[in-house]
């Protein structure tokens, strides 16, 4: 019998050619870099239903996952607040916008949302005229019905609702802040607050992870920033700017007598009057 005998030792596998890596390998502690300076303020009753909120839109680049939001009352102690996943589309102003009156069909909403890596889409009118497309614009909300791409990350927005949920209608400048937000949004921080603290200053702290939740940055090295209680969001003396956001007044039994202002008249009630205005469920 003949054949090839094969001696019992050590072997090595057959050489196949190796493929070419896709890149470099995923760092699951890559730097989540700073957070952008975030948006802070105060939106009216119409959106917050009467309750005294401060709301936070925050982002970062694009390995910023996230971050803790932490707040102090005196700028020394924080408490730890919440937390802001990928954060939202915010950007700047690239051109100044005009005051104009509600509906703007005239001006263009230039924007530039590099900073966040955010994108926009379009609506239609209906959708812009029930706010559907809310952006805060340098304190002002406004909604849109058109958002054509002009570069990467930038756009202009055109038919413009102004003066969206009883904001003021203004001017602003190229630079100005702006992002694309809605109340139920997640990447939106919403904080309550107590009407004792109207006046008073807190402060924000922004504390960033990465995009797989690591390398949590320090509270001690991230910036602060300050923002005064107005008190936006409570219930609005002004009866018709309230009623228009569909926030029902209900003012109670009356003890006393009062004044109101309202956007008509002064409203005044002697004592004895229940006095609740607005849809009643």
């Amino acid at each position: 019998m003949t054949g090839t005998i094969t001696p019992i030792g050590v072997g090595t596998a057959i050489l196949h050619a190796k493929q070419a890596t896709a890149g470099a390998p995923l760092d699951p502690f890559i730097a989540p870099g700073n957070t952008n300076a975030p948006i802070i303020f105060e939106p009216s009753a119409g959106l917050t239903g009467g309750a005294t909120e401060v709301w936070i839109i925050a982002s970062g680049g694009a390995d910023w996952g996230g971050c803790q939001v932490w707040i102090s009352t005196d700028g020394n102690t924080y408490g730890l607040a919440g937390t802001i996943y990928r954060g939202g589309r915010q950007g700047v102003l690239t051109a100044s916008l005009p005051a104009t009156a509600d509906p703007d069909t005239v001006d263009t909403l230039a924007v530039d949302l590099g900073e966040s890596q955010g994108q926009l889409l379009s609506g239609t009118q209906a959708d812009a005229d029930a706010y559907v497309t809310l952006c805060f614009c340098d304190g002002e909300l406004v909604s849109y019905e058109t958002a054509t791409l002009t570069a990467t990350y930038k756009y202009h927005l055109t038919y413009l609702r102004r003066g969206v949920y009883g904001t003021a209608i203004g001017v602003h400048a190229s630079g100005a802040q702006f992002a694309r937000f809605g109340p139920n949004d997640p990447s939106l921080f919403r904080y309550p607050y107590p009407t004792s603290f109207v006046g008073a200053t807190i402060y924000v702290k922004l504390p960033a992870f990465n995009i797989f939740g690591q390398d949590l940055q320090g509270l001690a090295a991230a910036s602060a920033y300050s923002y005064t209680l107005l008190g936006t969001g409570g219930q609005s003396l002004d009866v018709i700017a309230a009623l228009a956001g569909g926030v029902a007044q209900d003012w109670g039994m009356i003890s006393t007598s009062i004044v109101a202002r309202a956007d008509f008249a002064s409203i005044a009630a002697a004592p004895g009057y229940d006095i609740i205005l607005g849809l009643l469920n």
